[in-house]
């Protein structure tokens, strides 16, 4: 199992995830609360998985596009593993 079919996986279980804890919680007084409480905290892990998952040719993060926006490289977040790397174009294992 590569890392882009692991990544899915994950992805797919957070939503699931997402939808059972809002449908769990939502009649609750602060279920809204929660729900918000949720989605900050996977956030935060997501954007430390983004840094720390690095493409093992260049050693750069996987899951950040740069762009070029009026001559400065801008880094964009992607929420989907890519196949080959943005950076040097190596395929990812």
């Amino acid at each position: 199992m590569n890392r882009r079919t692991k990544h899915n996986i994950i992805l797919l279980a957070w939503l699931a995830g997402f939808f059972l804890v809002g449908s769990g919680v939502w009649s609750f007084q602060a279920g809204h609360l929660m729900i918000l409480i949720y989605f900050a905290v996977s956030m935060i892990m997501y954007m430390a998985y983004a840094f720390l998952a690095k493409c093992p040719q260049c050693r750069k993060p996987v899951l950040l596009r740069p762009i070029r926006f009026f001559g400065m490289e801008i880094y964009t977040w992607s929420l989907l593993t890519p196949v080959n790397c943005r950076h040097c174009g190596a395929l990812l294992p």
